[in-house]
Order: C-alpha cells, then sequence, then structure tokens
C-alpha cells in the first residue's frame, strides 16, 4: 500500500510535480487550497457578488461549481449556473444531463441559452454551411467567439456581477504558447486570469478561479467527491489548433513534471508588468449587435454575416 504523503491514508493518486502520494481527503483540501489561493491574489469575488457560473457537463465545469459551491458559503457570494447549448447533436445535448444532474444535487437552478436562440443557428448548421460555401474558418474559431458572447449575454440575464469560467492551468499554458507561436503580442493584453472592469456595461467581469488546477486535477476532484460529469471531446475538436499545442504540452509535462506551471508562472509574471486596464474605460460598442466590441464590426457579427 502506497500511503498518502500528509495523512499517512491510503493513497489514491500522485502528483508527480509535487512528489505527492494522496489520499481523496488531502487532494480534495489541496485542490480547494489552489482556488483559495487565486481567490486571495486575484481578488476574485466580493461578497454579495452574485457569480454566474459557466457549466457544460464535463469535468471541469462540474469541478469549478463544486468548488465554488463551498467557496460561496464562505466568502457569501451567490451562484447561478448557466449553460450554453451549441447545437451539436449527440455531444452537448448528452452533456447537458449531467450538469442537470450536478445543479439538482446542489440545489441551483440551471439557466440554458443556445446559438440557435442568441445567433439564429445551432453549431451544427454552421459547420454545414463552411462546408457547403467552402468558407475558410475553423470550428473552434468560431466556437470560440460564438461561445464568449452567449455566456456573457446569459449571465447578464441571469444578472450577475461575475462570470466563472473553467479555464484550468493547462487551458491557460495552452493559450499562453498559441499566442507565442501566433505572434500575437496582443492577446497577453486581452488575457488573463480576470478579464474586464466594472466600467464595461455590457461586459459581465470573467475570472477563471481554476487558473492553478491541472486538468487532470478537475476530473481527479470529480472522482474523489463523486460528481457527474460527462466525459467525451466535441466532435469537431481534431479541426483546433489548440489540440496539437496540448499534445505538446501533455508530452513535455510527463517528460518534465511541473513544465504547465512553469508557462503558467512565466506569463504571469509578464501580465504583472503590462499596463493595468484603466477602470473608467469603456471599450465601444459594435455598430451591429450593439454588444461590447473593440472593433466597429464584432467578430461574431462578421462572422454571421459571412453565412449569409
Amino acid at each position: 500500500m502506497i500511503s498518502c504523503s500528509k495523512c499517512k491514508r491510503e493513497a489514491v493518486l500522485r502528483l508527480d510535480y509535487a512528489n505527492l502520494d494522496l489520499c481523496g481527503r488531502c487532494f480534495t483540501h489541496l485542490f480547494e487550497k489552489k482556488v483559495a489561493r487565486a481567490q486571495r491574489e486575484f481578488k476574485l469575488f466580493e461578497r454579495g457578488d452574485v457569480v454566474a457560473v459557466g457549466i457544460s457537463g464535463g469535468k471541469d465545469s462540474a469541478a469549478l461549481l463544486y468548488v465554488l459551491f463551498k467557496l460561496g458559503k464562505k466568502v457569501g457570494f451567490e451562484l447561478r449556473p448557466i449553460l450554453v447549448d451549441e447545437g451539436i447533436a449527440g455531444y452537448r445535448d448528452e452533456s447537458t444531463k449531467y450538469a442537470e444532474q450536478l445543479c439538482e444535487k446542489l440545489g441551483l437552478q440551471l439557466t440554458t441559452v443556445s446559438y440557435q436562440e442568441l445567433a439564429g443557428h445551432s453549431m451544427d448548421s454552421i459547420m454545414k454551411i463552411r462546408d457547403d460555401k467552402n468558407l475558410g474558418f475553423r470550428s473552434c474559431g468560431v466556437c470560440g467567439v460564438l461561445r464568449k458572447d452567449s455566456l456573457n449575454k446569459a449571465a447578464r440575464m441571469v444578472g450577475a456581477s461575475k462570470l466563472a469560467v473553467g479555464h484550468n492551468a493547462d487551458d491557460v499554458a495552452q493559450t499562453v504558447l498559441m499566442n507565442f507561436l501566433r505572434g500575437d503580442a496582443e492577446g497577453f493584453e486581452r488575457f488573463g486570469v480576470v478579464s474586464g472592469t466594472s466600467a464595461q456595461e455590457k461586459f459581465v467581469q470573467r475570472v477563471k478561479p481554476l487558473v492553478y488546477n491541472l486538468e487532470k486535477e478537475c476530473a481527479l476532484y470529480c472522482v474523489v467527491n463523486d460528481l457527474p460529469f460527462h466525459l467525451a471531446e466535441c466532435p469537431y475538436s481534431a479541426e483546433a489548433f489548440r489540440g496539437q499545442v496540448k499534445d505538446f504540452l501533455n508530452d513535455v509535462e510527463k517528460r518534465h513534471p511541473g513544465s504547465k506551471f512553469n508557462v503558467l508562472q512565466s506569463f504571469l509574471k509578464i501580465k504583472e508588468k503590462l499596463p493595468k486596464p484603466v477602470e473608467n474605460h469603456q471599450a465601444g460598442t459594435c455598430t451591429v449587435c450593439g454588444e461590447h466590441s473593440s472593433a466597429a464590426i464584432c467578430r461574431r457579427c462578421v462572422m454571421l454575416e459571412s453565412l449569409v
């Protein structure tokens, strides 16, 4: 029997980067301690906040909702889970069942919105039009734009002051490398643990409480705490550039444990040296849809126009 490095009970998992073997209870404590660290360092939530939590039925958002359910009782904020149905047959309709189960378990009311409702197209129909018209965009590019827009609108719909998303340490490290590989220096200014300011009326401030937790830790947290989650990949994910970067990072992490956290910490140090968003600065609005946008016409409207 391998003993827990903390309490000497039987260990159920190992964290190579920390050289730790942990039992379920000690791992749960460590996971939640990392979220508390993010809360402390980035001041994610305040007492009285209404927090929309973007969930999907997957492991990351299940872990996010449960850990915030516990943290919210300590800090004093309210949770309002929201789910975006992209309209991907055989995928989102299945994962939604798990999201509903978790919300029922926690006694929370789930609000669902859809691409069809907010953009006039399901993801499946968008992909068919793309292929029929030989349009050049990738699935994850268009889905990312629509998902951010839909989550923001859903957060406003439920009266949220903050929007928590399930981006973990893997996601952050992947985005950092993608920005480097694309030569997107401006991406570092837009991207962060906290996005947006209170002065941007149509943009609900977005936060990433799982920034210090690895993807595999989110899955383990769900298993250890008996949380329902759907384990499946989006059928369109094979097109994603992110998938190639993810495979690269996973290989490096396997050979050199702790590499993902090194990328994360390097990014956070760079981010500290960049100019902070001006609190009273309001970005413009899209001339077509009236939503928050740094350009005259937002990416969502440009993409939807190409489908006509």
